[in-house]
């Protein structure tokens, strides 16, 4: 006799992490192995802040604060915001479903791109609920295209900006365009991981409009520019009503008390990551340089990562860098064939890398 597990668990997608550095360590007999594949940010902690996220093991005998209080005044004084519009969660993937839980029951449907971060389909369908996908334009939400796919089903909105995989933008009039014209009972998330890495007059200040849109949702993350993608923590900041529903469903104690307080102290190294921002922006010119040079295509990205155009299939590409220590995404995973994806790392491993990426480039393109 067989378990008798949810048949609609079969139909979700899976997600297809990155290898890990000692998996290809082990592997291919490497020493050295530098992972370009999950866009962390590989400049490490500020000078300090490890030790002070050392000093908070010796409380961990106590549960965490479940309602994330400090942290989240922190996070209202930077925005200007009410802690009442802050929700923190296990990484904003949490969050994404907690507001799939709060807001998506059978039949409903969450518009997205396609393609775009897999998991808003993952919670979308383990709430009973279904996908509306709408084409990439030249690699930009289409946003016209994806109003127009609205229906009298649509509870949710999810929009990408630094996009992933792809690593574009939306525009200002874009942003503004769309909360203009959705209707006011569907909720516009604006997933904003990688907004610390857009330079200043590229950005769009979404929590600006958080006050007087009651069906805006802005979701950000430590995981990428503030170095704290292993203690898995990120935020959303909403109307009173919207964060009082997923406090609801969110689990108690859902953040550990490490992940808190590194958070806290990591908003006090600002000037870090403004360092890290200008570094990885002079790196990505130092990409779109070399590849054109050798007739390499590629998408601009506003993130730290770039969409690469490797003209073969990219799994084959992918397994020749792996065996020189490079552990990039191929675009097959990603909904992008032909494409792969790569993690913008510091001046010596971006200059490794490069080398080592068109030599093997020219070789499978010959």
């Amino acid at each position: 006799m067989s378990l008798k597990i949810k048949k609609w668990i079969s139909n979700l997608p899976d997600y297809t992490p990155g290898k890990s550095i000692e998996e290809i360590k082990n592997k291919y007999g490497l020493k050295n192995v530098y992972k370009l594949a999950s866009n962390e940010n590989l400049y490490g902690l500020p000078e300090g802040l490890t030790e002070k996220i050392c000093e908070e093991i010796r409380n961990i005998y106590y549960y965490p604060d479940a309602d994330c209080s400090q942290i989240r005044e922190k996070l209202g004084k930077v925005y200007g915001i009410p802690v009442g519009k802050i929700i923190i969660g296990s990484g904003s993937d949490q969050v994404i479903e907690m507001i799939c839980d709060s807001f998506i029951g059978s039949g409903d449907n969450v518009v997205i791109a396609d393609p775009t971060f897999p998991i808003y389909e993952k919670a979308a369908l383990k709430c009973g609920g279904s996908t509306i996908k709408v084409p990439l334009v030249d690699f930009r939400h289409d946003i016209k295209g994806l109003l127009a796919a609205v229906d009298k089903n649509t509870r949710i909105m999810f929009l990408t900006n630094p996009h992933n995989p792809a690593g574009t933008n939306i525009t200002k009039e874009e942003f503004k365009y769309v909360l203009d014209k959705l209707p006011e009972d569907i909720l516009l998330v604006m997933d904003e991981a990688y907004y610390e890495y857009a330079m200043p007059d590229e950005r769009i200040d979404t929590t600006e409009y958080i006050a007087g849109r009651d069906n805006l949702m802005v979701l950000r993350t430590f995981s990428k520019i503030f170095c704290l993608a292993g203690l898995r923590i990120g935020y959303g900041i909403g109307s009173v009503e919207a964060i009082r529903a997923l406090n609801k469903v969110r689990l108690p104690f859902n953040v550990s008390s490490i992940a808190q307080k590194a958070a806290l102290y990591s908003l006090q190294y600002q000037d870090f990551a403004v360092k890290i921002r200008e570094s990885i922006h002079k790196q990505k010119q130092i990409y779109y340089n070399v590849l054109e040079k050798n007739g390499i295509g590629f998408i601009r990205s506003y993130a730290n990562f770039i969409l690469i155009k490797v003209g073969i299939d990219s799994s084959q590409i992918t397994e020749e860098l792996l065996k020189e220590g490079f552990i990039i995404r191929p675009g097959e995973n990603l909904g992008f064939p032909g494409y792969i994806r790569v993690t913008v790392s510091t001046d010596e491993v971006s200059a490794k890398f490069l080398e080592v990426f068109t030599r093997i480039y020219k070789d499978c393109n010959k």
